[in-house]
């Protein structure tokens, strides 16, 4: 396949509409990989992967575009992995440095060092390269039945293979392609025989007709009857060939997609990031949805073994302290949509208060798991919506420190218990991070800061299982270091009870992304399965249960008020931040870049410079443009027929609609040859179009025109002749 093409003189409206598809197949390359690979910011690369096609489209020079591509690329490895201004020269040095570092890299063999910029690089790279060989294979070649092959098959192992959900997706290919291979058909047909007539308008029909034709067997392959699968499903048997385990089976060490589950007897693993949205909420301020709490640590996971007690309902008076102060506060949850998940029990922040019934359905609270069931006649149901009184805690550090008194016997047995097997080595680092502390909060704090120091890397896909034998706990503070919520959590409750302070670990959700203030100053929050969370509980005598945030990356929103020096009253907030800069885009997202580079660490803060609204726009201007451009003509025709047919008879009205006219006969294909006279090109017009008008307006107009005639009435009397002449063009 020869490469290097000559320019060619294409149809806009035709190659445009053409071209403009086989983008549209190309992003169903693009779409997946979130899914499937490490790649963020998926909209960015489809915006410069939609310049390199506008770019190739247009036929510059190899020296125009050659630079502006290159422009392009660094601008989107900019939006991708850098933060602050455009125009300084700090992160271009950065970039260069990256640059000559992976060259060293790839020179010496060693791919696998590659960083993460110089691989986008890379994958630019790849789209500018493919953009030209679609530009080729569409516009040139009129060849796209490779292509439309291997994004078929692309498309059916991604979805066979992984989580990515391709049903729309092959449907869209399958569409998109059969149109794009049926007019690439066409226009080859016609340009190879060289018709010497062909509707202008026969593509676009048999456009329509081929869309008529694969809606209709679309259509009647989904209303059709299908039989159950006569074979095995042999895809099991293929993914052991290759070595591909089975994520859902219990225990095993493959990727499952992130969510709050109900089983948790084995933590560990990666997950697969998944955004779904699951409720929206009104509440004065944001804070974190408990689900349930967990008090036996087996050494892998977590398992209930209290008793089923149903919990008497506090008043609000009654859960007031010196270390927490209690406000009311009430909430409205709406589930988002049919499709998303329900659960039989409810997710609420702070403490629930009169839960007898919600919604005409019954609440049960347990006692020590604080879950609230949901139940109408005795039968488990899972609600729509409901609307619950909580009470929203806020914490004096002073109050907790003096916290002290006796635990019930219930206390010490349920949230001190360990596995016999614990090493050592973890009582051991407990007693070491807290033998300068005194009182429990002060020992809380230092686990709690212990996780936020550069040796833990937040991780959610290489995150091994513990082998047999193997305490989870133990291997992530002495051998991994790296994991995501469900490892720092379950870490500091081990290490408090290494030191017989009570702890549990609970499960739920952060407190998800604001999406909409009321006019009544409540905030709407959206949370999606991402924002599924585990954190820390610790109890204070005479206080209650106090949360906790080891999980690096995330802050508390409780507030922790500790009093200023002696003599101001004023309180500040010195272990609670209130923004999640982490927690909003994901729960489970990749935040481990945050301490490795300048580069990696803008990857958490520049995801919102592109939205999916930009890329609609984009992809809706193309698409206006094609068609405009198939409709170039009588849009054309209509502009100059507007521009004179209501003009007023005077002075050298004539002979600018005659101008016009030339003008419109030239651009629709009848152009004048050269050598040929006025007289003559009037003759050959009026051939065309079997009519004498066209030499009717040129005799008028060289009367004017070498003649020095008034043309103040030629308007009025050949007004009709041109307008003839236009309604003969369109049709």
């Amino acid at each position: 396949m020869k490469l290097i093409m000559k320019k060619k003189q294409i149809d806009l409206s035709r190659d445009l509409f053409l071209y403009g598809l086989s983008f549209v197949l190309l992003l169903e390359w693009l779409w997946p990989l979130p899914h499937i690979t490490n790649t963020g910011f998926i909209n960015i690369f489809v915006l410069v992967t939609a310049l390199y096609f506008i770019l190739t489209f247009l036929q510059l020079p190899v020296y125009v575009s050659l630079p502006i591509k290159a422009l392009v690329t660094v601008y989107g490895l900019f939006l991708v992995f850098f933060e602050g201004p455009l125009f300084t020269t700090e992160w271009v040095k950065l970039l260069i440095a990256d640059f000559w570092l992976n060259l060293g890299y790839m020179f010496s063999g060693q791919w696998y060092a590659l960083t993460d910029l110089f691989r986008s690089l890379l994958f630019f790279i790849l789209l500018a390269i493919m953009s030209y060989l679609l530009f080729y294979w569409t516009v040139y070649a009129r060849r796209v039945l490779f292509f439309l092959v291997f994004t078929v098959i692309y498309v059916t192992i991604i979805d066979t293979f992984t989580l990515y959900d391709a049903t729309y997706a092959i449907v869209r290919t399958f569409v998109f392609g059969f149109l794009l291979m049926g007019l690439v058909a066409v226009y080859r047909i016609t340009e190879k025989e060289e018709f010497n007539y062909v509707p202008s308008f026969l593509p676009v029909k048999i456009g329509l007709v081929l869309i008529v034709l694969i809606a209709s067997a679309s259509t009647l392959g989904l209303l059709s009857p299908k039989p159950e699968p006569q074979w095995d499903d042999p895809i099991p048997y293929v993914r052991a060939a290759v070595g591909l385990e089975d994520s859902s089976e219990e225990g095993g060490e493959g990727e499952q997609r992130i969510g709050y589950g109900d089983n948790d007897e084995q933590l560990g693993g990666g997950f697969v990031d998944d955004n779904t949205p699951l409720f929206y909420a009104a509440v004065q301020e944001g804070h974190y949805w408990r689900g349930e709490t967990k008090d036996f640590y087996t050494g892998r996971g977590w398992e209930t073994t209290t008793p089923t007690e149903s919990a008497s309902e506090p008043s609000l008076e009654q859960l007031q302290s010196d270390g927490a102060t209690f406000f009311s506060r009430d909430t409205e949850v709406i589930f988002a949509g049919e499709t998303s998940r329900r659960y039989p029990h409810l997710f609420y922040g702070g403490t629930l208060l009169n839960y007898s019934t919600v919604e005409n359905a019954d609440l049960l609270k347990d006692q020590y798991t604080e879950r609230v069931d949901t139940s109408r006649n005795g039968t488990p149901v899972e609600l729509d919506n409901y609307r619950i009184e909580y009470a929203y805690p806020e914490y004096d550090i002073a109050g907790l420190r003096e916290a002290s008194g006796s635990e019930s016997e219930d206390l010490d047995y349920y949230y001190t218990q360990l596995p016999e097997e614990l090493p050592d080595r973890v009582r051991k680092l407990a007693l070491e991070l807290t033998e300068e502390e005194e009182t429990r909060y002060d020992q809380a704090k230092a686990i709690e800061q212990y996780f936020q120091s550069p040796e833990f890397t937040y991780e959610t896909e290489d995150v091994p299982v513990p082998e047999e034998g193997e305490d989870y706990v133990d291997q992530f503070l002495f051998e991994t270091q790296r994991g995501y919520c469900d490892n720092f959590s379950t870490s500091m409750v081990v290490l408090l009870r290494s030191l017989d302070i009570p702890a549990r670990w609970v499960k739920g959700f952060t407190q998800g992304e604001e999406v909409e203030v009321l006019d009544d100053g409540l905030e709407v929050y959206e949370v999606t399965n991402g924002n599924a969370h585990s954190w820390v509980e610790v109890h204070f005598p005479g206080v209650g249960w106090v949360p906790f945030e080891p999980t690096r990356g995330f802050d508390s929103t409780y507030d922790f008020l500790e009093a200023e020096e002696e003599g101001n009253d004023e309180l500040e907030l010195p272990d609670t931040d209130q923004e999640e800069d982490q927690e909003v885009e994901d729960v489970f997202a990749d935040l481990e870049g945050a301490e490795e580079s300048p580069a990696s660490n803008s990857n958490q803060t520049n995801g919102a410079k592109l939205s999916g609204s930009t890329l609609v726009t984009i992809i809706l201007l193309l698409l206006f443009a094609s068609i405009a451009g198939m409709f170039r003509k009588k849009i054309a025709r209509l502009f100059i027929l507007l521009q004179f047919k209501y003009k007023a008879n005077q002075e050298g009205v004539f002979q600018k609609a005659y101008h016009g006219l030339l003008w419109l006969l030239g651009y629709i294909g009848y152009k004048r040859q050269n050598g040929e006279t006025l007289r003559e090109y009037a003759i050959r017009i009026d051939q065309s179009l079997g009519s004498n008008d066209m030499v009717s307006l040129t005799e008028e107009y060289e009367r004017i025109y070498y003649g020095q005639k008034e043309s103040s009435e030629s308007w009025k009397h050949f007004k009709n002749s041109w307008i003839r002449i236009l309604e003969q063009i369109n049709s």
